[in-house]
């Protein structure tokens, strides 16, 4: 299914995500929004994967908000042909609202959409599968997550960890930092 983690505060956003194990041309795990800005990132079924990047570029560019997109993904993902083989999927669209509000936002085709909002000294975390979700926890509390280099060095320590029990995430990281713009 792929590995995607996000660790944020109100001034960075964190995200890790393996490669694949069968990573070419066209495997979409990450794609960015808007530069330095908003960023999404895949794990489960490719297909769904490419329906939410094109979704997620159109409507980007039409000037919606994170939550609106995240919003607009779910629902199209919700009411696709595609649940009908209910093949596993999330998405995790993160970044900074036009009034530089950190935000992340997962979408899922088994789960309600839900939507995180770090504020003030406060440090949100995600990753998804609930034994990921420990691993992080423990890293987070070893490595620290106050600044983004201790924040990767806890992901890149949980996919290392993931890459164990986890069937297909691969072990080499592709991270992405989001700083607030002052």
């Amino acid at each position: 299914m792929g590995l995607v983690s996000i660790v944020a505060r109100e001034d960075f956003i964190s995200l890790v995500t393996d490669y694949g194990t069968h990573q070419k041309a066209d495997d979409i795990r990450f794609k960015e929004l808007i530069p330095n800005t908003a960023v999404i990132a895949f794990s489960g079924d490719e297909e769904y994967a490419l329906m939410a990047a094109s979704a997620a570029e159109i409507l980007v560019n039409q000037g919606m908000s994170l939550k609106e997109l995240a919003e607009s993904i779910q629902s199209s993902i919700k009411n696709s042909i595609l649940m009908v083989d209910e093949r596993p999927f999330e998405a995790v669209v993160a970044g900074y609202s036009q009034n530089g509000e950190a935000q992340y936002h997962v979408i899922s085709n088994i789960k309600p959409l839900e939507s995180y909002y770090p504020r003030t000294g406060e440090s949100l975390y995600y990753v998804n599968g609930h034994e990921s979700m420990l691993v992080l926890e423990k890293s987070l509390k070893i490595y620290g997550m106050g600044t983004a280099d201790q924040a990767q060095a806890a992901q890149t320590h949980l996919l290392q960890e993931a890459s164990k029990f986890i069937p297909n995430v691969h072990t080499i990281a592709s991270s992405h930092i989001l700083k607030k713009a002052n």
